[in-house]
Parts: structure tokens; C-alpha cells; sequence
């Protein structure tokens, strides 16, 4: 097999395919790309809550103020209590590093960066700090022989989420923030997932479940355990060496919802289905990402903002490691 060749397939098979997260619940177990391979990526996701259930029929993924900095002052007049301009935006800047310890086996680290915005009733609520730092490690179970058509890849992930990030964020008024509105958990919780692809000449599917084990706060919250899953069919389009990859994504987030002191609140759970393309492209040792999702069922409570969709974008540059054989 010639090494152009052999370059191309490892490409293929070790496609991120834009690994996605329950950002609220803060579910990440994506995978990076290629095999054997460090790397540091740069990533960013931003997603949105807009328009009331059971009153307002359509959100809008751009809501005044609520990715752009808004420096506009608020007004203080009466307005009607649901407004299409009440949103809830969650923004993450994350750089993460995959390194590879053994042959087998790769070290993970995922840093990130927290916006999170809303507005209700024309009071705007806006922290940014750093988030809860996730490692976990992968382990090979199967690696794919790139000399036969069909190809199989399955990782299994375990790993800790730290509470470093700030869980006691105040508005003007000295009120804590909302729990969904904080940069961190507060908790120390546990990620644990799988990952398997399997490929045949151009085509492949990719399907990924995490599983996420919340532990509680100094306040008495704790999320229920989370689960993160998805499943990606792609198309790889080569053109000379440059790799291209439309795909098409499918991607199921659930919780219970926040327990404070043992009390459910129901309102506060996710279950979301949803749909949307992506799009990769590899060059050398550089590849970019780029994908959208909208929102195609999840619970309805009523006089709540509805899950619009999300939307994320990536860089990634890889190197070799000493310690692995390609």
C-alpha cells in the first residue's frame, strides 16, 4: 500500500465526526482525530434557548444580545411577561489535548472557557470564567486493519470531571445565579463512555454513548446522571490531498433534570433529539470542523424557552508520538 494511500485511510478512520455534548448537563466525551496521533484542538459550541412553548412557535438560533455582546443598556419599561427576545445562550471555548501514553491507550484533557447569557423580562444576566476541567482516557479495545475493506474501531473512555469552575456566581443584587446559569457544577463527577466506527470504501457510521455520574454540590445540588449519544453517517470526498466529509448527524441528550436536596425539579430535565449536517476537511496535519444541529422533539413543559439547536466549529493540529506505532 502506498503511503499516500495509507495516509488517507487513517484519516478516515480516526474522523472526529463532530462529537457533541449535553452542553447544560456538561456531557463531553468527544473523541479527536486521527489514530495514534497527538493532539491539540481548539473548539468552540455555542447553543441556544428561544421562544416560549405553547406561545411562541419559532426560536431564532440569534437572539438580540445573545451571542454578540450587546452594549446597548436595558429598558425599564412594561412589556409582555413572554417575549420572543428572552433567550438562554451557552457558549464554550475549549482547548483540548490528546496524547497518547501507550499504544493503546491516549490521555485526554478538555479545558474550557464558559459564556453563558439569558434574559428574561429585559434583565440580562452574563458570567464568563473558566469551566470544569474534564481528563479521561481512552483505551483501543479494537483497532482497525487498514488493509481490509471493512474496517472496525471501538474505545472505551473513563474519566473525572473537576469543580474548577466558579459554582457561586452573583448578579448586581448579591443573588446567586441559577444553576444552569453557573460556570461550574461544583461536583466531582465521573464520564464513562464508548465509541465504535465502522467503515467500508468511502462510507461510514459512527456511535458514541457517554454516560455521565453527577456527584453533589456545598448547596445540595446534583444533576441526575446524563447521557450524551450520537450517531454519525459520513461520506469521505478526497481531492488530491485535500479530504472532505459531509455527514449527517443524529443526536439523543437525557436527564432527569436538578435535584436540590434530594427535590426534583422536573423543568429543569433534557430530553432532545436532534438532526443536522456536518462537514470536515483534513489537509496534512490541519483539519477543520463545522457543524449545525436544530432540534426535532423533546419534552414540552409549558410558558418554557424551547431548545433551539446548537452550533460548533473546530481546528485541530496533530502530531506524532514516540510511543505509538503507525
Amino acid at each position: 500500500m502506498n503511503k499516500i494511500k495509507k495516509q488517507g485511510i487513517v484519516i478516515l478512520l480516526f474522523f472526529p465526526l463532530f462529537s457533541f455534548s449535553c452542553d447544560i448537563c456538561g456531557n463531553y466525551m468527544g473523541l479527536t482525530p486521527y489514530d495514534n496521533k497527538n493532539i491539540v484542538s481548539f473548539l468552540h459550541r455555542y447553543r441556544v434557548y428561544n421562544g416560549y412553548r405553547n406561545y411562541q412557535t419559532q426560536g431564532h438560533f440569534f437572539p438580540t444580545g445573545a451571542y454578540k455582546v450587546n452594549h446597548n443598556s436595558l429598558s425599564d419599561s412594561l412589556r409582555k411577561e413572554y417575549s420572543s427576545k428572552d433567550f438562554e445562550s451557552f457558549k464554550i471555548f475549549e482547548l483540548r489535548l490528546k496524547y497518547f501514553v501507550a499504544n493503546r491507550m491516549e490521555l485526554n484533557i478538555f479545558l474550557p472557557i464558559m459564556n453563558n447569557k439569558s434574559r428574561n423580562n429585559e434583565a440580562l444576566v452574563n458570567s464568563t470564567g473558566i469551566g470544569d476541567f474534564s481528563f479521561f482516557v481512552g483505551y483501543h479495545l479494537i483497532k482497525p486493519n487498514l488493509e481490509k475493506k471493512t474496517k472496525h474501531k471501538l474505545i472505551l473512555n473513563v474519566g473525572i470531571k473537576l469543580p474548577t469552575g466558579n459554582y457561586m456566581v452573583h448578579d448586581n443584587n448579591i443573588n446567586r445565579l441559577p444553576f444552569e446559569m453557573q460556570l461550574g457544577s461544583g461536583s466531582i463527577d465521573g464520564l464513562f463512555g464508548v465509541n465504535y466506527l465502522w467503515m467500508k470504501k468511502n462510507i461510514g457510521i459512527n456511535a458514541n454513548a457517554n454516560l455521565k455520574l453527577n456527584g453533589k454540590n456545598s448547596f445540595n445540588e446534583q444533576l441526575a446522571s446524563s447521557t450524551t449519544n450520537f450517531i454519525s453517517i459520513f461520506y469521505k470526498v478526497p481531492i488530491k490531498k485535500v479530504y472532505l466529509y459531509p455527514a449527517v448527524i443524529i443526536n439523543y441528550e437525557y436527564t432527569k433534570g436538578l435535584y436540590t436536596h434530594k427535590v426534583l425539579d422536573k423543568v429543569t430535565g433534557i430530553n432532545s433529539l436532534l438532526i443536522g449536517p456536518g462537514f470536515e476537511m483534513y489537509y496534512k496535519q490541519v483539519s477543520f470542523n463545522a457543524s449545525c444541529q436544530l432540534t426535532v422533539r423533546e419534552n414540552k413543559f409549558e410558558n418554557q424557552l424551547k431548545n433551539t439547536g446548537r452550533l460548533t466549529f473546530g481546528v485541530n493540529y496533530n502530531f506524532k508520538s514516540k510511543r505509538t506505532n503507525n
